[in-house]
């Protein structure tokens, strides 16, 4: 195997989920109606093609679900979900070893890039890692979500390299490799120590060194 870029996703992936999920508690409580609507219509919306207007589309199902006007649903997602929960991740810390890991790359040569379902909004600064990336997009730019062949593909485009040259990391097995693979992909799945890997995935890890150490084999050909 050969790669030439290493793209990464953001949430549950770059840092650990429960550290995020401990912060968001008040957060939770507080818009508990609005979060269990917004996750359904998320759901639905990885089942429809295609998909024409995906900001009209997701304020649309999301005022359905609420009974309120498509208008008001599209700024309470902007302001609620894009907005106010973004400051949560102030308090949240990456995975030891993710920033090493990207500068590494980068002066490798090989190209870095995060692609989340999430706008990635002021996150990356709050990481300490807005420096890090040859490109930054969320999936809904191409209109679908993962695990849609169309956001990985659309990646591979804006990195000017093929599909079969990236190496996608990311912890959700159906969406992230998945999704990957289904772009014809590598991936690296992961994963808390104590649960196992998706088995599909070309690299399984718990830890940040197990990823260099997997891409140190890929670059020397192994």
């Amino acid at each position: 195997m050969s790669v030439k870029a290493v793209a990464f996703d953001i949430d549950g992936t770059l840092y650990p989920n429960r550290s995020m999920y401990f912060h968001s508690i008040p957060f939770y409580l507080s818009h508990f109606r609005l979060i269990s609507a917004f996750s359904k219509i998320r759901k639905d919306i990885r089942k429809i093609t295609p998909v024409d207007d995906f900001p009209a589309l997701q304020a649309e199902l999301f005022a359905k679900e609420l009974s309120i006007e498509p208008e008001e649903a599209g700024q309470i997602i902007e302001k609620v979900f894009f907005s106010d929960w973004e400051l949560i991740f102030k308090r949240v810390r990456i995975f030891p070893g993710a920033r090493e890991l990207l500068l590494s790359l980068q002066e490798r040569g090989i190209k870095t890039a995060a692609l989340s379902d999430f706008p990635v909004g002021n996150k990356l600064n709050y990481f300490n890692l807005a420096d890090c990336w040859d490109v930054i997009m969320s999936s809904d730019e191409s209109g679908y979500l993962k695990p849609s062949r169309e956001p990985f593909l659309e990646l591979a485009k804006r990195l000017d390299v093929k599909p079969e040259e990236v190496l996608y990391v990311g912890n959700n097995s159906a969406y992230d490799v998945g999704g990957s693979r289904a772009a014809g992909m590598m991936s690296a799945h992961v994963k808390p120590f104590w649960k196992k890997g998706n088995p599909q995935a070309d690299c399984r890890f718990s830890r940040y060194s197990q990823l260099s150490e997997f891409i140190d084999g890929l670059l020397r050909g192994e």
